[in-house]
């Protein structure tokens, strides 16, 4: 009997012009890169669910904190007319249909609008909530983040990952466990039929999550979001950016570099050696050429 698999589609949303030298190491001092702020639609048919990954900038950038909206208007040109719910109605796709959100991480370009999707449930990684608290220690202090992000009713934010091997179930509604898929440590079978993972993907800040997703019986997608910010850092060519913090220290886009290497060297190995001898594309959230290249697939289309 033939595998009804899950679909992705790409939504149009805003897009952001940061210092590329925040990105990547040889970047020029005055240059800057713009790039996209792409969310995903995944549609699992089984379930009949609508799965939201990441949910872009915010649509009204005023309703973001006023001392923020100073940072934020550095990004400029930056786009915000298109946002996941706007994205969502090109295919006729209510936000009250959407049945989970999940949130790669919680920086204010991937955070867009909670509210906008009254019926779903979050997911969020590990101590996402402490994070927006501000009680992840200085180094991760941001004056910016919002402790009241996600619904509290509505959100599961999932446990630590094991050292090694599989978890205990921690959600007995989903059996959600963490467990190892090939060369990927840790990961929850969302769907528990094989086809959408919700992985681990420790380095840009705690909590952060990717999405691996089989769209085809000789193909998966893996949706990275800021595990890596440019296809150059990916294919080797280029290493990340770095600048002197305050104190200075010599830092990068990510908190935990070790970690943050470790996860791209599987994005790597993904991309190079596939899943089970199963090619695997890596996407990049902020990937302005993949855009442009594969614009014919984003919703109401797909991959």
């Amino acid at each position: 009997m033939p595998v009804d698999y899950p679909t992705v589609s790409p939504l149009s949303c805003g897009f952001l012009s940061p210092p590329a030298w925040k990105f990547v190491a040889d970047a020029k001092n005055e240059e800057k890169l713009t790039m996209p702020s792409m969310a995903f639609l995944i549609q699992h048919p089984a379930s009949k669910s609508n799965v939201v990954f990441d949910l872009s900038i915010r649509k009204d950038l005023t309703k973001y904190h006023p001392e923020l909206q100073k940072h934020i208007a550095t990004r400029d040109p930056i786009s915000s007319e298109r946002d996941v719910k706007s994205a969502l109605a090109l295919g006729h796709l209510d936000t009250s249909e959407v049945d989970y959100v999940i949130m790669s991480h919680v920086h204010w370009d991937h955070v867009g609008t909670p509210s906008d999707f009254p019926n779903a449930t979050f997911i969020a990684g590990p101590n996402t909530n402490k994070l927006l608290r501000n009680e992840m220690g200085p180094d991760l202090f941001n004056p910016y983040f919002e402790p009241d992000l996600l619904p509290a009713d509505r959100t599961i934010e999932t446990p630590p990952t094991p050292n090694s091997g599989s978890s205990e179930v921690f959600d007995a509604k989903h059996g959600w466990h963490w467990q190892n898929v090939a060369l990927i440590p840790s990961a929850i079978d969302m769907f528990n039929d094989g086809t959408v993972y919700i992985v681990n993907s420790p380095g840009h800040v705690p909590g952060h999550l990717n999405v691996l997703v089989r769209i085809a019986g000789d193909r998966w997608v893996y949706l990275a979001a800021d595990a890596c910010h440019h296809a150059r850092i990916l294919k080797g060519e280029v290493d990340f950016g770095t600048w002197k913090d305050k104190n200075g220290r010599t830092v990068t886009i990510h908190h935990d570099l070790d970690a943050a290497y470790s996860t791209l060297n599987i994005m790597r190995r993904l991309q190079e050696n596939g899943l089970d001898g199963v090619p695997v594309e890596v996407i990049l959230a902020h990937d302005g050429a993949w855009e442009k290249e594969n614009a014919k697939f984003f919703f109401p289309n797909h991959l």
